[in-house]
């Protein structure tokens, strides 16, 4: 295993901490809160407000690490039955497009991040540029994944042009 394999598997893993983390505050926060107002008849104000938020950064890093993995929810009807040339093709312009809906993602959640920024959350204070980074960092991050499956499919593409060309 390179050690660029490496480094990226621990970057992943790191990910994966940071969403059961994210996970186990949300859970926490609102068992506390649903305790307070049923038990007590009290609430935490704050807590279903950044649950929210916790809410979307859990959707869009928990999408980078399935992204990863390879593991989102697909149609492969057609794609399941490609093999050499056809499936490395196919899975290049795949990827193709994918980079290409990671930057209209980058590029809009990019704006709305410097355009809420100002914005603060009624409750919790925090600014609402905070959520708009979740799809911007995802988005980037799962462009990135593409990317790097794209080489990935060009270099197969071309070592088995290579050994066709050979075995000729």
């Amino acid at each position: 295993m390179s050690v660029l394999q490496q480094i990226s598997d621990w970057g992943f893993k790191a990910l994966e901490a940071f969403l059961a983390l994210i996970l186990a505050t949300m859970v926490v926060l609102v068992f506390a809160n649903v305790v307070m107002r049923y038990g007590f008849d009290t609430g935490i104000t704050i807590t279903d407000e950044v649950s929210r938020m916790m809410f979307v950064w859990i959707s869009f890093v928990g999408a980078v690490v399935v992204a990863r993995r390879h593991e989102h929810l697909g149609v492969d009807i057609l794609t399941a039955r490609l093999t050499g040339t056809s499936a490395t093709i196919c899975r290049a312009l795949t990827n193709i497009i994918i980079i290409a809906c990671c930057c209209f993602l980058v590029a809009g959640a990019y704006d709305q991040t410097i355009t809420n920024m100002a914005n603060k959350a009624p409750i919790s204070g925090i600014p609402m540029g905070v959520v708009y980074a979740a799809p911007l960092i995802a988005g980037v991050m799962i462009g990135l994944v593409a990317f790097i499956d794209l080489i990935c499919a060009l270099f197969t593409f071309a070592k088995n042009q290579h050994s066709e060309e050979h075995s000729k």
